[in-house]
């Protein structure tokens, strides 16, 4: 009786012990159906194949019993910023043991401070900020600038009565009065604005702008008239604003981003002249509304002289009547 009893232990313990063994071979084997091992390098649908020695890992895009083709999926998320650690959580001294760390962005995170993030991008970790994987878009972005620039070749008009300010006791400028461009951008690379209209340009990516404007004009203050209604007086010269312009996406108020002025001596104000606006730097948002306008900035303007239009044209030495540009400067290579 203790010899049958020892017998069917030892048989159910050897039973327990292959149902175990068979599992591990089972599981080894299923194992070994997804990953070819080859020196410490392991294989993902490599089969039979084996992996290239040179590599740790080696991944095929072919399924086992099967014509379809897969790719590698990486890790998408929305980075704040460049230099975003709780997106991705990295610990306080721990920064250069996540180098090389690779995700792929999904959204457009602008921050100044903090540095911009780009969507549908890969990013990797510097160990202290994320850096954009560079490829040859990109490389064609700071090769060819992204660049807009708009010339407007119609005639343009304005009257005495729109350029003279109200004589009171406010602020002496004039009222500002948009120039129109009635023709297409000559160049919008990268799609950088969108023209809304004939006097609004809409800004499409956030960064810092480099931006010039002109405009030839001619004031028309040919003739000198004393004693008019309101205390008007017109005088043979004249000055003009011109002024780049924006209205943020938060707000209704156009503000002045730059303005200069331009000047007409005596008996020189029935001649075209050109303002130009040159080079300046600004900071622009996604959403932000761009125009060109001039204003006169006194209240006697003699523009017209109460009977001509002051106009915006071209000529045989002025093939644009004005013009506005904008480059994006910031890359974040």
């Amino acid at each position: 009786m203790e010899h049958n009893m020892s017998q069917n232990t030892i048989f159910n313990c050897t039973s327990r012990g292959m149902a175990r063994l068979s599992i591990i071979l089972l599981l080894q084997s299923l194992a070994f159906s997804l990953f070819a091992q080859n020196t410490n390098s392991v294989g993902i649908n490599t089969g039979n194949s084996p992996v290239d020695p040179s590599a740790i890992m080696e991944v095929k895009a072919d399924t086992p019993g099967s014509s379809t083709k897969k790719g590698f999926l990486p890790p998408r998320l929305e980075l704040k910023n460049q230099k975003d650690k709780t997106t991705v959580p990295i610990t306080a001294g721990t920064e250069n043991n996540a180098k090389a760390m690779l995700v792929y962005n999904t959204k457009n995170t602008y921050n100044f401070s903090q540095g911009h993030v780009y969507a549908d991008n890969y990013y990797y970790w510097l160990g202290d900020r994320w850096e954009r994987m560079v490829y040859t878009p990109l490389v064609y972005e700071a090769v060819i600038p992204r660049e807009f620039y708009i010339e407007g070749k119609t005639r343009q008009e304005f009257t005495t009565e729109q350029l003279n300010p109200p004589h009171n006791n406010q602020g002496v400028n004039g009222v500002d009065l948009p120039l129109k461009f009635t023709e297409e951008p000559v160049l919008n690379r990268s799609r950088i604005f969108t023209k809304l209209s004939d006097e609004n340009f809409l800004v499409n990516i956030t960064g810092t702008y480099d931006m010039s404007a002109f405009v030839h004009y001619n004031p028309l203050a040919t003739e000198i008239k004393e004693n008019l209604p309101n205390g008007v007086t017109y005088h043979k010269r004249a000055f003009l604003n011109l002024k780049i312009q924006r209205q943020t996406s938060r707000a209704a108020a156009w503000e002045d981003l730059v303005v200069v002025r331009a000047a007409w001596g005596y008996d020189a104000s029935g001649f075209v002249k050109t303002a130009t606006i040159n080079s300046v730097s600004v900071r622009l948002h996604q959403g932000d509304k761009i125009r060109l306008v001039i204003q006169s900035p006194y209240k006697n303007s003699s523009q017209g002289a109460g009977k001509y239009k002051p106009y915006t044209d071209i000529d045989a030495d002025h093939p644009a009547a004005r013009g506005f540009r904008a480059l994006l400067l910031d890359f974040n290579l």
